[in-house]
């Protein structure tokens, strides 16, 4: 969403929208801060119920939410089972900012054709809510994922996902000091305006999303994954407008690239650097960042981690963390240096995740000891 307010303030990208907001009300915008903050968050919240081209839920801590990023993800760690959650509060200057939840579990449930291959199965559930509208956007989605691998240790694998399920978009139209794009250019139109009356509460859809994923084990303390996904395959008809549908009203293809490379530099530091990259429509965002770890407590399994990175255009995030065990938290926050948010206060994320180990009970063979005899 970020990359989205820094076009619309730009007006660099061709954003076909639906409802339609005079451009002397931009120009207004950069005059007053009061209407720029509250006019730029209604503008957002009636683009996404059109026919806005704007970027899909996404993370600065992009690989704490696994299965959102790629299908490809589901079942790739070493363990029985994995659940973790991320939540998303940004611009919380703005009235009603952005609200976004999203919970998953997955595991590797069964073995592949092959004796090293494996299968995994995941679901994923999230929500993204913003507005004075109360714009709302989230579903269920489940995944599947073979991980075909190159060699007998594992060394080298490549994992082939594929996800799907129901999205649901909604929005309130009813909440008091909401303004549409003809609402605004004529005050005397009241509730009888055609955009709010083209505008129906909600829709769902079908979304199909699919994936690669490479993950090398370089070295006991080097190892790398990078991936591929592509989000939208069916491209479903998701807008809220009423009225005949065409291609104009499809969601838009997105594909995402990503990579991190675990890098051990000694028995107590580590480096992890990552890129994640994607594009929808003529919108395109890159973010690059590095994570050092620092062995805390070798006998109680405790590192702490931190860093930094970038993301083009928009915004300089920092992220803290720890893993202890199975358990991985993460803290984020971004500080935003666009016209959006002119005091920094750009995004906060809070994530946590945990690897369930479920030992299978060993079968041991029954042994008669015969007493020996003097």
């Amino acid at each position: 969403m970020q990359g989205f307010l820094l076009a619309l303030e730009n007006q660099k990208n061709d954003l076909h929208l639906s409802y339609n907001i005079n451009l002397s009300y931009i120009s207004a915008l950069k005059r007053n801060p009061f209407m720029k903050k509250t006019l730029l968050l209604l503008f957002l919240t009636f683009t996404l119920a059109g026919v806005g081209k704007a970027q899909d839920i996404h993370f600065t801590q992009f690989t704490m939410s696994p299965l959102m990023l790629n299908p490809a993800n589901t079942g790739a760690f070493k363990g029985s089972f994995r659940v973790g959650g991320i939540y998303r509060s940004q611009w919380s200057h703005f009235t009603t900012g952005y609200e976004t939840p999203v919970v998953y579990i997955d595991a590797p449930i069964i073995r592949g054709f092959r004796a090293y291959d494996w299968i995994g199965v995941g679901l994923n559930v999230f929500q993204d809510k913003a507005g004075v509208a109360n714009m709302q956007f989230g579903g269920l989605q489940i995944s599947a994922s073979y991980h075909l691998a190159l060699n007998k240790t594992r060394r080298d694998v490549i994992t082939f996902g594929f996800g799907g399920g129901q999205v649901d978009r909604r929005i309130d139209l009813t909440r008091g000091g909401i303004k549409l794009g003809d609402e605004l250019a004529d005050p005397s139109l009241g509730m009888t305006s055609m955009d709010r009356t083209g505008i129906q509460g909600k829709t769902n859809y079908t979304d199909l999303n699919a994936g690669l994923l490479y993950t090398r084990k370089l070295s006991e303390k080097q190892n790398l994954r990078m991936g591929l996904s592509l989000m939208h395959l069916n491209r479903p008809q998701y807008r809220l407008r009423g009225g005949n549908r065409d291609n104009a009203d499809r969601q838009p293809m997105r594909w995402t690239g990503h990579a991190e490379m675990g890098i051990g530099l000694n028995d107590k530091w580590s480096v992890t650097p990552a890129v994640y990259v994607q594009s929808m429509t003529n919108l395109l965002e890159i973010q690059a960042q590095a994570l050092a770890g620092y062995l805390l407590n070798a006998e109680k399994d405790i590192t702490i981690f931190g860093g930094g990175g970038m993301r083009l255009g928009d915004a300089i995030p920092l992220i803290v963390g720890v893993n202890w065990k199975n358990i991985r938290a993460g803290l984020s926050f971004d500080y935003n240096f666009t016209d959006v948010t002119p005091n920094g206060n750009g995004g906060f994320e809070l994530a946590v995740s945990y690897i369930g180990t479920i030992f299978k009970k060993p079968t041991v063979d029954p042994v008669i000891i015969c007493p020996r005899f003097l």
